[in-house]
C-alpha cells in the first residue's frame, strides 16, 4: 500500500505523524511525506521521503499570526451569533463521547472557549494555503503540485493534517482512501456538526476554503470532503469532544526529535530534576515576553532542584536566569523527561503526550502568550491568548491528580514554587501521572491500527 501523509508545515505537526509513519514502513508500505518545503529537512532527519510543494513560492506558515482576510471577521461574527458561541457561552465543562473508544468527558473546556480556539488558532492555520474563496491570485501556490504529485505517484490511502484539507481534494482526485490525522481536539468536526444543526443558509467556514479547490477540480464538496473518510485520533478518551465523525483511536506515542545523548544527562543528579518547556509551536509562532519567562524561572530560583529549561537565546534575553536554570535551545523531551521529576509547560498536546506517556507530574502554566499579527503594509498588531491545547490538557491533568496549574502572571514567585514543591514531594501526583499513563496504554499503538487502516482503505478506495 502506497500511503502518503500530508502534514502542515511545522515540526509540532509533523511529530505527530512519525510515529504512525514508521508503522506503516515497518507493516512493508510504502509513506511519503508532503508539505511545503520548510519542512523538508525535518522530515529527512526522522529517515522519511519529502516531497516539497510549490518550491519558491508557496510561501511560510504564519497561524494566528496571520491578519483575517477581508471580510471574512464580519462572517465569523455572523456565525458565531447564529451558533450562541460567544466568548461567554459554556463556562463550565464540555461532555463529550470519544469516538470509537467508548464515552469520555472534554474537561475544563467551555463552547465559548473552543469556538475562539477555532477561530483564533486553527482557522489562521488553515487559511495560510487555503486562502476563503480561492483568494486573489485564485488556486493557492503549491496545490496543483500535491494533484500532479497524487495522479503520478498513485497513493492508495491518503493521511492528511487537518490544517491541510486540500489533500482531502487530491485523494478523491485520484480515487484514493483518505483520513486526517489529528494532532489535537477535534475542532474541524465539532464546529461543522453545529453548523449542520444550525440548518440551511449557514455556510462553514471550512467550506469556504474546500469549495474553490472542488470547483477547480471538479470534485463534489461535503462532509466527507471537509473531515476525512474517518479520523485517527490520537487525544486520550476522556479529551475528546463529541463529534458525529468515524473515528479510529490509536495511543498518544511521543515523538520529540532524535540527537545525541548528553553526557550531563547520563548521570544522575543530586536534586530532583524539573523540565521546563514551552514547546516548538511557542517558539515559532509566539511572542512568549520577558514578563512570561522571568515569572516561571523566579518561581523555581529558591527551590533545592535542577532546572532544565529548554529556551534558546531569544527566549532569555534580558531575563536573569538562576544559578539552579541549565538552558539548552532544544532537546528532545523523550530524553529529557526520563530524568526529570516534573515538568512544567506551557500545555501543549506535545509535550503533554510525552510526559503522560513517561509517567512525569505536569504543572501547566495558566497565562495569555503574546501574538504579533504581521499585515502586508509592514505594520504589526498584538493580542494575548492562551496556548489552544492549555485548557484541554489542564483540564485533564488536574482531573487525575497528575499535577497542577500555574499562573506566572497572577501569582508570586513564593507561591508557583509552593506548587512545584508540592509536585516532587506529594506520592500523590506521581500516582495520578501513573493513572494517565494506564489510560494511554488502553488505547491501540500506531502499529496495532495499521490492519485497520489497510482493510479501511481497501474499502473506500473508489479506482480499480
Amino acid at each position: 500500500m502506497r500511503v502518503l501523509l500530508v502534514v502542515w508545515p511545522a515540526v509540532a505537526h509533523l511529530f505527530p505523524v512519525v510515529p504512525l509513519a514508521w508503522a506503516l514502513r515497518g507493516a512493508g508500505h510504502e509513506v511519503v511525506v508532503v508539505s511545503q518545503g520548510g519542512l523538508a529537512g525535518a522530515v529527512g532527519s526522522v529517515g522519511l521521503t519529502s516531497v516539497v510543494l510549490g518550491e519558491g513560492v508557496m510561501g511560510q506558515a504564519r497561524g494566528a499570526t496571520r491578519p483575517v482576510p477581508v471580510g471574512v471577521g464580519e462572517e465569523l461574527d455572523g456565525l458565531e451569533g447564529v451558533l450562541g458561541l460567544g466568548a461567554g457561552v459554556g463556562a463550565g465543562p464540555v461532555r463529550g463521547a470519544g469516538v470509537g473508544a467508548g464515552a469520555g468527558v472534554g474537561v475544563g473546556v467551555g463552547e465559548g472557549e473552543l469556538w475562539g480556539m477555532f477561530r483564533t488558532f486553527v482557522l489562521p492555520a488553515v487559511w495560510d494555503f487555503h486562502p476563503p474563496d480561492g483568494g486573489v491570485g485564485g488556486v493557492p501556490p503549491g496545490i496543483d503540485d500535491l494533484v500532479s504529485f497524487a495522479r503520478y505517484w498513485g497513493p492508495d490511502l491518503v493521511v492528511w493534517d487537518p490544517c491541510f484539507p486540500s489533500a482531502a481534494v487530491a485523494a478523491r482526485v485520484v480515487g484514493a482512501a483518505h483520513a486526517r490525522l489529528l494532532w489535537g481536539l477535534d475542532y474541524w468536526g465539532w464546529v461543522t456538526d453545529r453548523v449542520n444543526a444550525a440548518g440551511g443558509g449557514v455556510v462553514n467556514p471550512l467550506a469556504r476554503v474546500v469549495g474553490p479547490l472542488a470547483d477547480r477540480y471538479g470534485v463534489g464538496l461535503d462532509d466527507e470532503l471537509l473531515l476525512g473518510q474517518w479520523t485517527i485520533d490520537p487525544v486520550p478518551a476522556a479529551m475528546r469532544l463529541r463529534t458525529s465523525v468515524t473515528g479510529v483511536p490509536v495511543r498518544w506515542t511521543p515523538f520529540t526529535g532524535a540527537g545525541v545523548l548528553p553526557s550531563w544527562l547520563r548521570r544522575p543528579g543530586d536534586r530532583p530534576r524539573v523540565a521546563l518547556s514551552l514547546g516548538t509551536s511557542v517558539r515559532e509562532f509566539f511572542r512568549d515576553g520577558e514578563k512570561f519567562i522571568a515569572a516561571v524561572l523566579a518561581g523555581v530560583a529558591d527551590l533545592d532542584v535542577e532546572v532544565v529549561a529548554t529556551l534558546d537565546r531569544s527566549q532569555t534575553e534580558g531575563i536573569t536566569v538562576p544559578d539552579n536554570v541549565r538552558t539548552v535551545d532544544y532537546i528532545p523531551l523523550t530524553q529529557l523527561l526520563p530524568t526529570c521529576s516534573a515538568v512544567i509547560h506551557h500545555g501543549g498536546m506535545g509535550t503533554f503526550g510525552a510526559a503522560a506517556a513517561l509517567r512525569v507530574p505536569q504543572l501547566i502554566t495558566d497565562a495569555d502568550l503574546r501574538i504579533g499579527v504581521r499585515h502586508d503594509d509592514g505594520t504589526e498588531a498584538f493580542f494575548h491568548a492562551k496556548h489552544m491545547d492549555a485548557g484541554p490538557t489542564s483540564g485533564y491533568v488536574l482531573s487525575r491528580g497528575a499535577g497542577l496549574v500555574l499562573d506566572p502572571v497572577g501569582d508570586l514567585p513564593g507561591e508557583l514554587g509552593r506548587r512545584v514543591g508540592r509536585v516532587l514531594e506529594e506520592p500523590a501526583f506521581r500516582e495520578g501521572a501513573g493513572r494517565i499513563h494506564d489510560e494511554l496504554l488502553a488505547t491501540p499503538s500506531p502499529a496495532d491500527i495499521v490492519p485497520l487502516l489497510e482493510r479501511l482503505s481497501a474499502r473506500h478506495r473508489s479506482r480499480g
